[in-house]
């Protein structure tokens, strides 16, 4: 009898992200991928649980993969993150390793500027205040306070944006439809066309915190920006002035912005990210006064994770994924590997 060919391995996919995350998006697996998922959080048990896999999928913002972890996953043929971000892979030493690491960019770009604006109208109009007094029975004392508080519209403001990549456009754009004079600092300027475009202004980092009333967080973390923000910038900007972060939580100090917020220079912050997430108990900006905690919004790393978004991410990601399984360079990649590593049982 003519033997039987045993059928083909699939490639094996594992996914640090829970499958929850997949279902409530709407994303389904392909059929000619193995994926299967684990919680990790030590080195040790990351390794582990890459034994025999050819690809990682990962959070964008948790565990870190590093240097130890990636000289011992030896089958691992690419690093796939399921977001923009990718700062928790050590990219360098993956490169060494001549695995290539890819994102997911420009899914949420929408999202995240729309919560940027959220969270800037929620400071400016004072609202998480006026919801916790009325709550509490203290409707007429809290009108008549932010009646005379002087309430400011985004027309009202000069917007200062800190990083120029797609998130900050985006925020420019709606910002300038709704009446903000917007400026930006980025190492890197782009055509001149863009800022026409958009009509924003090109300035120098320390003279967009003076004159902005509002400065909105957009660049990715680097050892350049890891704690980018902190009291000298502080100090440096606009009395009244508001900082918004939805970008990493490494780039502005806790100790710094726990200091600006018990004074009076800042009229208050909004913070999507902290370092580490999530907080531990004495973490600086969780110990504030009462009149500190009124001027700070703080929300669970959501800016992007919108269901449409999540839903864009992980499609972009998935299909990403199946394209290197069938042969196919990845795109995307991060760390300049253009090719996925072979296999290596």
């Amino acid at each position: 009898a003519k033997p039987t060919e045993e059928p083909a391995m699939k490639p094996k996919v594992l996914s640090i992200l829970p499958r929850e995350r997949f279902e409530n998006a709407e994303v389904s697996f392909p059929a000619e991928l193995e994926f299967s998922f684990k919680h990790v959080t030590a080195e040790s048990d990351s390794i582990e649980a890459c034994r025999g896999i050819d690809c990682l999928f990962v959070p964008a913002a948790f565990p870190p993969i590093t240097a130890a972890v990636l000289d011992n996953i030896p089958s691992i043929r690419m690093i796939q993150s399921a977001g923009t971000g990718y700062d928790k892979v050590d990219t360098a030493s993956a490169a060494r390793c001549n695995i290539p690491v890819a994102n997911s960019p420009g899914a949420n770009i929408t999202t995240v500027a729309e919560f940027t604006i959220a969270m800037m109208i929620t400071l400016q109009r004072r609202m998480a205040i006026a919801d916790r007094e009325i709550k509490a029975g203290n409707y007429s004392p809290i009108r008549e306070k932010l009646f005379t508080g002087g309430l400011k519209e985004i027309s009202d403001l000069h917007l200062g944006l800190v990083g120029f990549g797609a998130i900050g456009r985006k925020v420019a754009q709606v910002a300038g439809f709704l009446g903000a004079r917007v400026s930006y600092f980025d190492v890197i300027r782009p055509d001149p066309a863009i800022e026409e475009q958009l009509q924003v202004i090109y300035k120098e980092f320390d003279d967009l915190l003076r004159t902005s009333d509002a400065v909105s967080i957009h660049t990715p973390l680097t050892k350049q920006t890891y704690h980018l923000i902190g009291r000298k910038e502080l100090r440096l900007m606009a009395p009244g002035s508001i900082l918004i972060n939805t970008a990493r939580g490494e780039i502005v100090a806790p100790d710094a912005l726990a200091e600006a917020l018990e004074g009076q220079h800042l009229m208050g912050a909004a913070i999507d990210t902290l370092y580490p997430e999530p907080p531990p108990p004495d973490h600086p900006l969780l110990n504030l006064s009462k009149a500190a905690r009124d001027k700070l919004l703080i929300s669970p790393h959501i800016a992007g994770t919108t269901k449409s978004a999540f839903q864009r991410m992980l499609s972009q990601a998935v299909s990403n994924i199946a394209a290197v399984a069938d042969g196919h360079p990845p795109k995307y990649v991060v760390n300049g590997v253009v090719a996925a590593r072979k296999h290596n049982p």
